[in-house]
């Protein structure tokens, strides 16, 4: 088990949101940092952007949000990100994050925020247990140039990273990769980005390297716990008509469940 090490950045120190007007409007700068190395957002930057915003707006933590996306960006752009709060309960607080390009809208979220006292607890996943991510193989960086992956870590446990075709296909279309941000702690906004590498099982379930662009992302988040590394439970559901559809259970490295994440996707050959 890893040291989780001294105090890191937020996710939103990370990401570099302004917040030049008020509580409800922030600003994300498209650079090669948030990029996912094709001169576009990676996805899970722009949820991972919502969720900040709506933690902010609320000053309530996150219980689930979900990601739709509209349009692709490009670098240098801005995202600007206004947040909406059409229902606002005493415990619970249900809001959208609606995030423009110039006139063009490009990416809506929507999430609901808030605690309460717990009236039960359980867990009924299991934790898959693999080797400890320091004796699993790194999976090389796919791109020669600056982007978000830079700031990622990646060990394969079990099967292939399907983008590049690294480890070996596991029969089940199920694949364990442990991922950590060195930089960042592990907050829900971090957690949204490292959950959008479960695409990555697409190729190793079809047993050939894949691409695709996810349509939607969704996150539900669990007990949240400082760890130094995340494990990603990618598991694929379905894949055809030009889709797929795949599920993730990120645990921290003592086994609690931090958070579950789905996607729809288009897959291509590439």
């Amino acid at each position: 088990m890893s040291s989780i090490g001294s105090v890191k950045a937020s996710c939103a120190e990370f990401l570099a949101l302004n917040h030049p007007i008020d509580t409800q409007r922030w600003q994300l700068a498209l650079t090669c940092r948030v990029s996912g190395g094709r001169g576009s957002l990676f996805g899970g930057v722009g949820l991972a952007a919502g969720i900040v915003a709506l933690e902010h707006a609320t000053n309530k933590p996150v219980i689930w949000a979900t990601g739709q996306y509209l349009s692709l960006t490009q670098l240098d752009e801005q995202l600007d990100l206004e947040v909406i709060l059409p229902a606002i309960g005493r415990n619970v607080v249900q809001g959208r994050v609606v995030g423009h390009v110039g006139d063009r809208e490009v990416i809506t979220i929507i999430g609901a925020a808030g605690s309460r006292s717990s009236a039960a607890e359980g867990c009924w996943e299991t934790f898959p247990a693999p080797a400890p991510a320091e004796d699993c193989p790194p999976v090389p960086h796919g791109h020669g140039n600056e982007s978000l992956h830079e700031h990622i870590e990646l060990r394969l446990a079990r099967g292939s990273f399907g983008f590049s075709g690294f480890g070996t296909p596991s029969d089940d279309g199920r694949s364990l990769l442990w991922v950590r941000m060195p930089e960042v702690e592990h907050d829900a906004g971090a957690l949204a980005i490292i959950a959008d590498y479960m695409p990555s099982v697409v190729g190793n379930a079809i047993g050939r390297i894949m691409h695709c662009t996810s349509l939607d992302n969704t996150i539900r988040f669990g007990r949240l716990e400082p760890t130094g590394w995340v494990l990603c439970d990618n598991r694929m559901e379905y894949a055809g008509n030009g889709f797929g559809h795949g599920t993730v259970h990120l645990w921290s490295e003592s086994g609690t469940l931090l958070a579950t994440a789905s996607q729809s996707m288009i897959v291509r050959n590439p």
